[in-house]
């Protein structure tokens, strides 16, 4: 008995280090840490766990912790209803995605070179279909360098062509 309080002591006592060496994911109290990202999680409003942090703020993080504290504070044990917590969040936050703008790829052409490579039939027809993909993925960020406070999202200036470089790389194809 006394080798198992010991085991069960140590255990927990790692747990708490472990858990207290490592900082959190990122600085944000509303999107990585804090009572928003607590509470949305725990309602389960939304299919996808990461539509919450893909939605970005309307006002600035002290604006928008202000008011939730506010409307927390007037439910028993801080708990916002779903109900009032969707409400909230309909009025502090718009829909993911609304920083995008359609965009076709600079470098995009309707036969690339790599596609004569091809002599299967199927394979060309399937390269040739993942390769018009591009033009509906394709997505233009729009200036948020001013505005990154109100978004989780890292900022990466070339990112098309390091996710096409990393996409036609698995897929066995040099890109010309």
């Amino acid at each position: 008995m006394y080798n198992l309080l010991v085991i069960c002591f140590s255990s927990v006592t790692l747990f708490a280090c472990v858990k207290s060496a490592f900082p959190p994911p990122c600085d944000s109290e509303i999107y990585c840490t804090g009572p928003i990202l607590h509470q949305v999680q725990t309602a389960k409003l939304f299919d996808d766990d990461k539509y919450f942090v893909d939605m970005k703020l309307r006002a600035a993080p002290d604006v928008v912790l202000s008011a939730f504290h506010n409307l927390s504070s007037k439910f028993p044990n801080n708990n916002v209803p779903p109900a009032d917590l969707r409400e909230f969040l309909n009025e502090h936050f718009e829909k993911p995605g609304t920083e995008f703008e359609s965009w076709t790829p600079p470098d995009w052409h309707d036969k690339p070179k790599f596609l004569g490579g091809i002599a299967d039939e199927q394979l060309l027809k399937w390269a040739g279909e993942i390769h018009n993909l591009w033009k509906s993925l394709g997505r233009k960020v729009m200036s948020i360098r001013s505005m990154q406070n109100k978004y989780l999202r890292v900022f990466f200036s070339h990112f098309n062509q390091i996710s096409k470089k990393i996409v036609f790389h698995q897929l066995g194809f040099k890109k010309s």
